[in-house]
């Protein structure tokens, strides 16, 4: 049985625009990671069930990406992302992680997978702009993720 990792950079202007601010903070808690560019988020394989032939199904990944500026007022958190997929397209979605509904999640893009890659477009939910402090709007291409096996 393959074991998964997704990768995402979210979207280049925004880590660029932390990344140049006093108090930008990028930062991963385990068992994501961050390095570069680039978010990377581990399977939790037992929550999983994913057909990477047909490109369908559910993928389960646990960590949290962390994005904050402004003294706070800025405040982005994505918490174990699970992608659901049909036949290359789909949704990740983001956990929305308060204490009464741990299990609610949100959908924070919508997928479309590249030809036959393990690559997928992300293109931004009404949703997924409100998680984004509501600095893009609903549709807008953010950077393509991976689901890269280990």
């Amino acid at each position: 049985m393959n074991q998964y990792q997704l990768q995402w950079g979210i979207k280049d202007s925004l880590l660029g625009y932390l990344r140049g601010i006093e108090d930008g903070l990028i930062e991963a808690d385990f068992p994501a990671a961050f390095e570069g560019n680039l978010f990377t988020f581990s399977e939790d394989s037992a929550a999983s069930n994913f057909d990477a032939e047909t490109a369908t199904g559910t993928l389960q990944f646990q960590g949290t990406a962390k994005l904050s500026g402004h003294w706070g007022m800025m405040n982005i958190v994505l918490k174990n992302p699970l992608i659901e997929l049909q036949n290359g397209a789909g949704t990740l979605l983001i956990a929305q992680g308060g204490i009464l509904t741990p299990e609610t999640f949100v959908p924070l893009v919508k997928l479309e997978r590249i030809g036959d890659s393990n690559e997928y477009r992300t293109s931004l939910t009404i949703e997924g702009r409100l998680v984004l402090g509501e600095q893009y709007q609903v549709g807008q291409e953010l950077n393509s993720l991976a689901i890269k096996t280990l």
